[in-house]
């Protein structure tokens, strides 16, 4: 008999590739288990900003083409004053006859600082999960932080709920374990280091660098005030990485949006990157494709010869591809993953360290690229090859 899964805070057609990124991993990891372990699985995607509610296919490779089904969030996003329930019968039909539900949380979305709304919803479902008896797993993420004391009580008593959590950090795993009663929790990795992807081959007549700006960080966050406090003038620091990698004749410098949408929306870093892109007017400036998917970014981002972002699947997809890889940090998730789980020091901190830091790191750090690699190698063949491992069980 099929196990029925639900699938719980992704969606595959996410503009934001980090987030389709997730979803696709899931089902590789899922479908090697099921070849593995002889054991069917039907998959239901509930996640939000759902184009489509019907059944669909989702092809990760020649080999591996999973079919979905994707139904209604539990909640809509946007609501103000209160959160209510779509009232959907068979939705929740569906939603009553799982077997399990695997929540990964948009990767990071379980904390409040993308504000208080979006850590209610991702709260609402877990507990209606709970009221109905369905075993919930939190798949690898980042658990917090929690700035508000009241949501941080609040986020305790939900995870300490749930049947098992995994996290893809040391600092998500240091705060289960020391501020919850929850005793299956596990440090994993993010999925997404285990997504399959075909290495580009770019031009070896110069040195290929990748840019990812991040529209978000551009436009001050959701809030448009530096909602995430940043020290460092982002803006400036884009154009001074531009300006020093154009300066050098042996480089081609890429600009390579992760979330690519339509229009100018505040989350486009296609947007920025076309503004960006026609402001220099630069031939060693390249515009990268817009990626319909999250494999086709992984793709082009391994071919690069050194890689500087601030979208953090942008960095994972250098990182697990082998790409000398600078990440641009505005939050912990990416300290508690490159720093403290991979052991990888070579990274900016945009909350903490002025501009002239940061961009005197992403120079010493091109310069090291050699090093870099060497380094990445060696933690894809221990660390994350062993957490790999660990998730399958």
């Amino acid at each position: 008999m099929k196990k029925k899964i639900g699938l719980l805070w992704t969606n595959p057609y996410s503009g934001n590739r980090g987030v389709s990124a997730l979803t696709y991993s899931v089902l590789y990891v899922l479908d090697n288990i099921s070849k593995e372990y002889n054991i069917e699985f039907e998959y239901y995607v509930i996640g939000t900003a759902m184009t489509r509610t019907d059944k669909d296919i989702v092809k990760i490779d020649e080999s591996v083409k999973v079919p979905i089904e994707n139904v209604r969030c539990l909640i809509p996003l946007g609501i103000k004053k209160k959160l209510k329930v779509l009232l959907h019968l068979s939705d929740f039909r569906k939603y009553s006859q799982f077997d399990y539900v695997m929540d990964i949380g948009e990767g990071d979305s379980y904390t409040d600082i993308y504000g208080l709304e979006r850590f209610l919803a991702l709260n609402y479902t877990k507990k209606k999960f709970k009221k109905e008896g369905i075993k919930q797993m939190l798949l690898p993420q980042t658990i917090g932080p929690f700035n508000n004391i009241d949501v941080k009580k609040e986020a305790i008593k939900t995870l300490e709920e749930c049947n098992v959590i995994l996290v893809r950090d040391r600092q998500s795993y240091n705060f289960i374990k020391e501020e919850t009663n929850q005793k299956r929790i596990s440090e994993i990795m993010d999925v997404a280091f285990f997504m399959p992807y075909k290495k580009n081959e770019f031009s070896h007549d110069y040195v290929n660098v990748g840019l990812n700006v991040s529209a978000l960080l551009w436009n001050g966050g959701y809030t448009r005030n530096n909602q995430f406090g940043l020290t460092s003038d982002y803006q400036k620091i884009i154009y001074d990485v531009i300006d020093y990698f154009l300066s050098l004749q042996n480089v081609k410098l890429h600009l390579v949006p992760h979330v690519v949408e339509l229009g100018y929306n505040i989350e486009n870093d296609y947007a920025i990157s076309y503004q960006l892109f026609s402001e220099y007017k630069n031939d060693r400036l390249i515009l990268a494709p817009f990626f319909l998917d999250p494999i086709i970014a992984k793709n082009y981002i391994s071919g690069l010869d050194f890689f500087a972002g601030a979208r953090m699947h942008a960095c994972i997809a250098a990182f697990s591809s082998i790409v000398p890889v600078f990440p641009m940090a505005y939050s912990r998730k990416f300290n508690g993953l490159f720093i403290d789980t991979l052991d990888y020091n070579y990274m900016g901190d945009l909350v903490n360290q002025k501009s002239s830091e940061i961009l005197n790191s992403i120079k010493n750090s091109f310069k090291k690229r050699e090093v870099l690699k060497e380094i990445i190698q060696t933690r894809m063949n221990t660390t994350v090859m062993e957490r790999g491992k660990l998730l399958k069980q």
